[in-house]
């Protein structure tokens, strides 16, 4: 390259600052999923609120489901910037700058080629699902910062092996992060070791203490909970991670469908660069014996195996190996390039780049997940729920889903949602305490409202929800809001 494009340093602060632009912006207006982000974020706000690190609670209630790490990187932001969705988005946005920094270093530690690098890291911003994720409150993406971390720390080793604590802690986060899903560094540096036939280096003392490092720090949040809460908290925990879908399996099946079938919608264009690519790293690792390219195969095939076991799949459980397939896909490009096609490649997607961070922060165009509005109902009723229900009542549910819009409105009203009920239950809570107080959709308010006239009170509706009590109780309801935070989580 010839190009400014070639400078290492602009490539670096080019990445960065298009990054954050890209997953930054207009994330204050958008909103969150009820579900998982609200669900994450309000774990999150409860140990802000809270002050306990080890005790992960949702609506008061101890919650075993995830290890605490990306939890207690929330409750970070929460201090710093407010509770907002914003703040809970913050860290994700941050770890995939991180991801997308370690695969230019890794690109780089393994062909020291500005051009492999920067495509490397370009073409893991892209397709969309990555930066899709990144603008989420979700685990994912930090659980792809430890990995890559780790594994990155690790080929530090042969230069230094202190390194070999980095890996550790690393690992660390990672299990941290997403529980045993968070060992993989382990699991694919023992083989690859094993393959190469570096026995030495299986004993080295710093490998040892960095393995100790990551079972004890990764784990100890399942030390201290299995201590308070005992065969409760195995029971949930691994229940759920082994039979509710996390690394669930049916006898150990490899089931590749489910993924392929998520790369075939999600990853175009380098689809077909990929599976060319990993052929040609697969026979360079192992009939050619190059390292980098074994250690690069390994780390996209293991997970990939291994997680195929699950019964539920889907594409983000694998993000820990898009890294080592954008690597791939980079150098295999670079290996078919002339130099002129290699330089508009470039050209092209930086300005792709560009484009989409000036698409992100000057349109108001909602595209994918993350840039259309999402519980747009629950913020707008948020404020007058809270302001009307005691602190430690429920919202009544009135035919609404059991878990929709149960996560946001936690998060964004502080008020915790009941199971649904049908029409003759409502009648008969309605006389039995009149000032309780109801969530339903609205057209099933409308119906309600037209079949028992008068008994039923509209606080507030809008187009999705809406929110009424007894008409016995509308003498009693409040729309002063002078003494309250408006909006409550914005």
């Amino acid at each position: 390259m010839n190009t400014i494009f070639n400078n290492k340093t602009f490539q670096i602060y080019f990445l960065i600052f298009l990054t954050l632009l890209i997953l930054l912006g207009r994330q204050l207006d958008t909103g969150m999923k009820n579900y998982d982000d609200a669900f994450y974020a309000q774990k999150a706000k409860e140990i802000f609120e809270s002050g306990d690190l080890w005790v992960i609670t949702f609506a008061g209630v101890p919650d075993f489901a995830n290890p605490p790490l990306p939890l207690w990187c929330m409750a970070l932001a929460y201090s710093v910037f407010g509770v907002s969705s914003f703040s809970a988005i913050f860290p994700s946005a941050l770890f995939g700058v991180g991801i997308v920094l370690l695969t230019y270093r890794l690109a780089s530690h393994f062909y020291k080629d500005s051009w492999i690098a920067f495509i490397a890291s370009l073409v893991l911003i892209f397709p969309g699902i990555f930066i899709d994720y990144s603008r989420r409150a979700m685990v994912d993406i930090p659980l792809t910062f430890f990995v890559t971390f780790a594994l990155f720390a690790f080929l530090k080793t042969k230069t230094n092996k202190r390194w070999y604590l980095a890996f550790g802690l690393a690992t660390a986060g990672g299990i941290l992060s997403k529980s045993v899903l968070g060992i993989f560094p382990l699991a694919i540096v023992f083989l690859y070791l094993l393959l190469n036939r570096q026995w030495k280096e299986l004993v080295n003392p710093f490998l040892a203490l960095g393995t100790i490092l990551a079972i004890c720090l990764g784990f100890s949040w399942h030390w201290i909970n299995w201590l308070e809460f005992e065969q409760l908290f195995l029971d949930v925990h691994f229940g759920a991670l082994f039979f509710g879908g996390d690394c669930g399996n049916s006898g150990f099946r490899c089931n590749f469908s489910g993924y392929l079938k998520d790369f075939l919608e999600y990853y175009w264009p380098w689809l077909p660069f990929a599976l060319i690519g990993l052929y040609k790293f697969g026979k360079r690792g192992f009939i050619e014996k190059d390292e980098n390219s074994l250690f690069i195969f390994l780390w996209a095939t293991l997970v990939f195996v291994i997680l195929s076991t699950s019964n539920n799949q889907t594409i983000r459980y694998l993000f820990m190996i898009f890294p080592a397939l954008s690597i791939i896909v980079a150098k295999t490009l670079y290996d078919w390039l002339g130099p002129a096609w290699k330089e508009r490649v470039v050209g092209v997607l930086a300005g792709v780049a560009c484009l989409t961070a000036l698409f992100v922060n000057s349109t108001p165009f909602q595209v994918k997940v993350t840039l259309k509005e999402s519980s747009n109902g629950v913020r707008q009723l948020a404020s007058v729920i809270k302001l009307n229900i005691p602190e430690n009542e429920m919202l009544g549910n009135f035919k609404l889903d059991f878990w929709r819009p149960k996560h946001a409105m936690l998060f964004y009203s502080d008020r915790d949602m009941e199971p649904p009920i049908n029409k003759d239950e409502l009648l008969r809570q309605s006389q039995h305490n009149p000032k309780k107080m109801w969530l339903s959709g609205t057209a099933e308010f409308k119906t309600l409202n037209a079949e028992v006239p008068g008994v039923f009170y509209l606080i507030q509706a809008n187009s999705k929800y809406a929110f009424f009590t007894s008409s016995q109780n509308r003498d009693f309801v409040l729309y002063d809001f002078s003494g309250m935070k408006i909006p409550n989580v914005k």
